[in-house]
C-alpha cells in the first residue's frame, strides 16, 4: 500500500566468531498503514499498547498500539515484530509510534506495568514524558493483579466500578 511505513532492522551474521557483512538476519520490524495514521487524528488522545508472545517456528513478540474513536470502537494503529518484551524493543516500537503515528502532545498511554515499557516511556529522549505524554495502567491488568491477593468477586467488582467512574459521585458510590 502506498505510504505504508515499514522500518526493518537486521543484524549481521557471525560465522566462526567473525562478522559476515554479506549476510544479515531479521531483528525487528515496525509497520503502520496510511489509513491508520489518518484515522488516529480523529480518535481520542490515547493509545493502548501491549505485546503478545508468538509461538511456533519463529517465536518472538508482536507489539501492538490501538486507539479508540469517539464511539469507543477499537482501531489498531501500529505493529512491531521484535525478539521479546524488553526495554530496547519497546523503545524501538515507541520511538517509531511517536514519529509516524502519534506526534501530538498530551497523549495518554495505557499499558500494563512491564518494566520494558516503563524504561522506554521514561527515557529522556523518547518523547513520552509529561507534558508530551502521560501514562495510565490498564484496569484489566490491575484487576488481575488485585484478584491474586483479594479473592472475593465483590472486591473486584468495586475496584472495576471505581476505575470506570466518570464522576466523584460514581466513584464514591
Amino acid at each position: 500500500m502506498l505510504g505504508t511505513v515499514a522500518v526493518l532492522r537486521t543484524c549481521p551474521v557471525r560465522v566462526g566468531g567473525q562478522l559476515d557483512e554479506s549476510q544479515a538476519y531479521f531483528h525487528r520490524l515496525f509497520w503502520t498503514f496510511p489509513p491508520c495514521i489518518e484515522a488516529f487524528c480523529h480518535c481520542k488522545p490515547l493509545v493502548s499498547i501491549d505485546g503478545t508472545h508468538l509461538y511456533g517456528k519463529y517465536g518472538g513478540t508482536l507489539l501492538v498500539a490501538i486507539a479508540q474513536d469517539g464511539n469507543s470502537n477499537i482501531l489498531p494503529v501500529a505493529f512491531a515484530l521484535v525478539e521479546g518484551e524488553n526495554a530496547e524493543s519497546w523503545s524501538f516500537f515507541l520511538s517509531h509510534l511517536r514519529q509516524h503515528v502519534t506526534p501530538q502532545p498530551g497523549l495518554l498511554v495505557i499499558s500494563d506495568r512491564h518494566n520494558g515499557i516503563k524504561a522506554a516511556l521514561e527515557a529522556l529522549d523518547g518523547g513520552w514524558l509529561p507534558p508530551a505524554a502521560y501514562r495510565a495502567f490498564c484496569i484489566r491488568h490491575v484487576v488481575a493483579n488485585f484478584a491474586l491477593t483479594f479473592k472475593g468477586k465483590d472486591a473486584r467488582r468495586l475496584l472495576v466500578n471505581a476505575a470506570y467512574a466518570k464522576t466523584e459521585v460514581e466513584f464514591d458510590y
